[in-house]
């Protein structure tokens, strides 16, 4: 039998999940600014959060834009911002170069999935695939072949709400803790 193991300061094991589909795992938050200063000051300064610029590879953005994109870390965090503690989320943040997008999810689809067939589904269920700039500056044309951190697609839902669609590159290096904790 495995060695029982428990979270730390909690005394109990971990909950037992199903080996799942990553398809809409959420991966952290998306965010938009208009005055990086302003809002640097209003997330550090009200709940502590830190934030460093992200890199290029994470956010399409060269290092030294003026309108750098973020990873702002909400809560405990390794060195590259992966969170380390149960419930926690960072957020991504970006700079939105006409109205402040809504905040939405950074969500993982379905790698095996070619992205198109993933936004079909949508689009089938009511979404809206967005590609105009003005509306959300993450939009961009598809690609499905780019092996990137970036955002894939924006996808707006029926109610209104923005999706940042994510397919993982091959690069991931990341075990699913939740799906695999403590097997028996």
């Amino acid at each position: 039998m495995a060695e029982k193991t428990t979270y730390p300061h909690t005394n109990r094991p971990p909950k037992k999940f199903t080996q799942k589909s990553l398809h809409g795992r959420t991966r952290c938050g998306v965010l938009t600014y208009k005055d990086l200063r302003r809002f640097q000051s209003f997330y550090i300064n009200v709940f502590g959060w830190d934030m460093i610029e992200a890199p290029e590879a994470a956010s399409g953005i060269p290092a030294g834009d003026p309108h750098p994109g973020l990873i702002m870390a909400t809560g405990p965090a390794q060195y590259d911002y992966e969170g380390v503690t149960p419930g926690h989320m960072n957020m991504f943040v970006h700079w939105a170069p006409g109205e402040i997008e809504p905040m939405g999810p950074f969500m993982e689809i379905d790698m095996e999935a070619p992205l198109e067939e993933t936004i079909q589904k949508m689009i089938d269920h009511g979404g809206k695939l967005i590609l105009d700039k003005s509306k959300s500056a993450l939009a961009k044309p598809l690609d499905d072949s780019k092996q990137s951190w970036e955002v894939h697609a924006v996808i707006e839902d029926p109610a209104g709400n923005y999706l940042y669609l994510w397919k993982c590159p091959s690069s991931r290096t990341w075990d699913e803790l939740e799906t695999e904790y403590d097997v028996e």
